[in-house]
C-alpha cells in the first residue's frame, strides 16, 4: 500500500492521473498470468500424452479400446473430489462477469490453484472442453489477488480482472489483441481508452513472457495455433478479396454457423437443468459424463472402422485421442489441410464431418452440464471448422460455385460460429486471425461472423454465458446500452429538488426541517456556494449521541470532499463520482452558474431513469 501511494504521487509529479498506477500491476499480472498459463498447457499435455500419446495405437484403437472409457470416467471422478475438497469446478466466464457485476472484481486469489488442476484433470483425460474459460478465471484470480495486495480502489478492481483475462487469452492462444477485445466485449463490456490502456499493457507482457518461457526455456514451439495451408487462401479469391459470387457462400456460412450456436446453447441448457435435477452426489457426477463421454468415444471408433474401415480417420500422430476428446486442435487442424477432403467418397467424407459436428456437441454439453472444469471457446472452434467443413462439402458437391474449397470453409466458420456463441463478433474476428497469422481471412470472416451474430440473436437473444447469469439473477446491458452513460447528459434524465442547509445551521434545526423524512442534503456557503453533502448515514449517526446535537452544526456534519457536478456531465461521470465519493445523492449545477446548487440527482433516480431509456431505445 505505501508502494501504491509512493508510486500514485510520483505519477502525480509527471502530470499523470491516478488511474496511471494502474499500469504497474498490469505488467505483474501479465508475468504471472503467463507463468499459470504455462503450467496449466503443460499438466494438460502430460496427461495427455500419459494416458493416451504414449499408447501403441493397436493397442489403444484395439484390445485396449475400453480404455477410452475409463480415462474420461476417472478424471471425472477426479474433478468431483478435488471440486468436493478444494473448489475449481464449474463454468469460468459467467463466473468472472458475475464477480466483476456483484463485487467490483473481488475473487478469492487462492481460486487460481484448484482451477488449474481441476481444468486439466478434465481436458486431459478426454473431457470434451477447452482450457481458455478456465485460464480466464485463473487470471481473473490471479489479478484480483494483486490488486488486493495493492489494496486499489473498489472502481479500479474490475480493470484489473480484465488485466488477467486478457492476459490468459494472450497467453493460451498467442493472440494478445484477441485477448484484449475479448475482455472488452464479453466481460467488462466497457471499450473506453482508461480501460483498454493497462489490459493492451498486461496482454502484451504475458505474451512476451508465455514466448520466453516456451522458447527459451522448455525449448518448445510458440507461434500461431494452426498453420493454415497455402492453398486454403485460394478459397478467399486473390489476396483475401471477396468477390460477388463468393458473398452469399459466406453468408450462407454464417446463418449456418448461428443456427448451430444457438442449438448447442439450448442443448447446453437442457443438459445443465437436467442435470441438476440428479439426485446423485455432485462427487460423482463428472465422472457420470465423463463415462458417458467416453461410451460415445467407443462408439466413434467402432463407426469409423464400419464406415472408413480405420479406427482413426484423424492420423494418431496429430492428435492421439478419440476427434472430440478434449480440446480437439489437432483435430481442426487436419480439418484445415485440403487433403483431407481428397477422397474417393467425398459423402462419407461429410456424413463423418456432420456426425462429428453433432457428437462434440452432445459431448461438451455433457462433459460441462455434469460439473467438468472447462470452457467452450475451444469446443465452439472445432464446431465452427466441422460446420464449415460440411458446409463447403455441400456446395463443391452441387457444383454451383465455381473454386469451393472445403478447408477455406471450415477456417472461417471457427469465428463465426465461436462470435455466435458469445455474442462478440469482434473477439472472434481478431481471434481467428491471431490463430492462423494469416491477413487474408479478415473479409470473409467479417462477413460470416457478422451474420452469424445476427442470426443467433435473432433466434434467441442469450449468449452462452448470458443465459448462465440470468439463471443466477445477474442482467446485462450490452455494450450500446453501457455505451449511453456515455451519451447522455445530467439534464436528459432530469434533477429532483435539492434541500439547501447553510453551513452554520445549528443541527437542531436541520432535524426540525427535515422532520421524519431525514434524506441527504446539499450544505451551502454563506454566498450560497456549494461546500458538501449532508449524508444520511451522518445525521442517523450524530441522532444517537442526543447530548450533542445543541452543540453541532451543519457543517461539522458536511462531507466536503463530495464533488458537485455539472448538468451537461454524462451520466458515466456520475456513475463514477457516486462510486468513488460513497454518497446515494449527489448535488448539481448549471455550467453557467458552477458552485450555485440547482438541484440534486440519486443514485436510484438516475438508474430508474437510465433504465427507462435503454427499454425504450429497444
Amino acid at each position: 500500500m505505501r508502494f501504491r501511494v509512493l508510486a500514485t504521487r510520483a505519477l502525480a509529479r509527471l502530470g499523470l492521473t491516478e488511474e496511471s498506477f494502474l499500469i504497474l500491476p498490469a505488467v505483474l499480472i501479465g508475468v504471472i498470468a503467463a507463468g499459470a498459463a504455462v503450467v496449466f498447457h503443460e499438466l494438460i499435455v502430460l496427461l495427455r500424452e500419459y494416458l493416451y500419446g504414449h499408447r501403441d495405437p493397436g493397442y489403444l484403437y484395439g484390445e485396449g479400446i475400453w480404455l477410452l472409457m475409463c480415462w474420461p470416467a476417472a478424471g471425472g471422478l477426479l474433478v468431483g473430489i478435488l471440486t468436493r475438497l478444494i473448489g475449481g469446478g464449474g463454468h469460468s466466464v459467467p463466473d468472472i462477469i458475475e464477480s466483476v457485476v456483484k463485487t467490483q472484481g473481488f475473487i478469492p486469489p487462492q481460486l487460481a490453484i484448484p482451477k488449474i488442476l481441476t481444468a486439466s484433470a478434465t481436458i486431459g483425460s478426454g473431457g470434451s472442453a477447452g482450457a481458455e474459460a478456465p485460464i480466464l478465471q485463473v487470471g481473473s484470480a490471479i489479478a484480483s489477488g494483486v490488486g488486493q495486495l495493492f489494496r486499489i480502489a473498489r472502481h479500479h478492481m474490475p480493470i484489473l480482472v480484465g488485466c488477467g483475462t486478457a492476459a490468459g487469452i494472450s497467453a493460451v492462444f498467442n493472440a494478445p489483441i484477441g485477448g484484449v477485445l475479448f475482455t472488452l466485449e464479453v466481460i467488462l463490456q466497457d471499450f473506453s481508452i482508461r480501460t483498454f490502456t493497462p489490459l493492451m499493457i498486461s496482454s502484451v507482457i504475458a505474451n512476451v513472457t508465455t514466448r520466453m518461457i516456451m522458447q527459451d526455456y522448455l525449448q518448445k514451439q510458440y507461434s500461431a495455433l494452426f498453420s493454415v495451408p497455402p492453398e486454403v487462401s485460394a478459397g478467399f479469391g486473390q489476396g483475401g478479396m471477396l468477390t460477388w459470387p463468393q458473398l452469399p457462400n459466406f453468408a450462407i456460412l454464417g446463418i449456418v454457423c448461428g443456427v448451430v450456436a444457438v442449438a448447442v446453447t439450448r442443448m447446453m441448457i437442457s443438459m445443465e437443468r437436467s442435470a441438476g435435477r440428479w439426485r446423485i452426489s455432485p462427487i460423482v457426477r463428472p465422472a457420470i459424463g465423463g463415462l458417458a463421454v467416453g461410451i460415445m468415444g467407443v462408439c466413434w471408433v467402432l463407426l469409423g472402422r464400419l464406415m472408413l474401415g480405420t479406427a482413426k480417420p484423424f492420423s494418431f500422430e496429430h492428435y492421439p485421442m478419440p476427434a472430440f476428446f478434449g480440446d480437439g486442435y489437432g483435430v481442426i487442424q487436419q480439418l484445415l489441410a485440403p487433403s483431407q477432403y481428397e477422397t474417393a467418397s467425398p459423402m462419407l467424407v461429410l456424413l463423418m464431418v456432420v456426425l462429428l459436428c453433432g457428437i462434440k456437441a452432445v459431448a461438451t454439453c455433457l462433459t460441462l452440464a455434469t460439473g467438468g472444469s472447462g470452457g467452450m471457446i475451444a469446443p465452439s472452434l472445432f464446431l465452427g471448422a466441422t460446420t464449415g467443413a460440411a458446409l463447403g462439402l455441400v456446395l463443391q458437391k452441387l457444383s454451383i460455385f465455381a473454386a469451393v474449397f472445403p478447408s477455406s470453409y471450415a477456417l472461417v466458420g471457427m469465428g463465426a460460429l465461436l462470435g455466435a456463441m458469445v455474442h462478440a463478433p469482434l473477439a472472434a474476428i481478431l481471434i481467428l486471425m491471431e490463430l492462423t497469422s494469416d491477413h487474408r481471412i479478415i473479409m470473409p470472416a467479417m462477413l460470416a461472423t457478422i451474420v452469424a451474430v445476427g442470426t443467433a440473436r435473432f433466434i434467441f437473444r442469450e449468449s452462452i454465458y448470458t443465459f448462465t447469469l440470468r439463471e443466477h439473477g445477474v442482467h446485462l446491458g450490452t455494450v450500446r446500452d453501457s455505451g449511453l452513460l456515455r451519451r447522455l447528459s445530467i439534464e436528459q434524465i432530469g434533477l429532483e429538488p435539492a434541500l439547501l442547509i447553510p453551513r452554520n445551521m445549528p443541527f437542531r434545526r436541520v432535524l426540525e426541517l427535515m422532520g421524519e423524512n431525514i434524506r441527504d442534503a446539499a450544505v451551502v456557503g454563506d454566498d450560497d456556494m456549494y461546500v458538501g453533502m449532508l449524508r444520511r448515514q451522518d445525521i442517523e449517526t450524530a441522532i444517537l449521541q442526543p447530548d450533542s446535537i445543541p452543540l453541532l452544526v451543519a457543517g461539522e456534519l458536511t462531507r466536503t470532499s463530495v464533488p458537485l457536478l455539472s448538468s451537461v456531465d454524462d451520466l458515466g461521470r456520475a456513475m463514477e463520482a457516486f462510486a468513488r465519493s460513497n454518497v446515494d445523492t449527489l448535488a448539481v449545477a448549471l455550467p453557467e452558474a458552477p458552485g450555485k446548487v440547482v438541484g440534486v440527482i440519486s443514485q436510484n433516480f438516475l438508474v430508474r431513469r437510465y433504465q427507462e431509456i435503454v427499454d425504450e431505445a429497444r
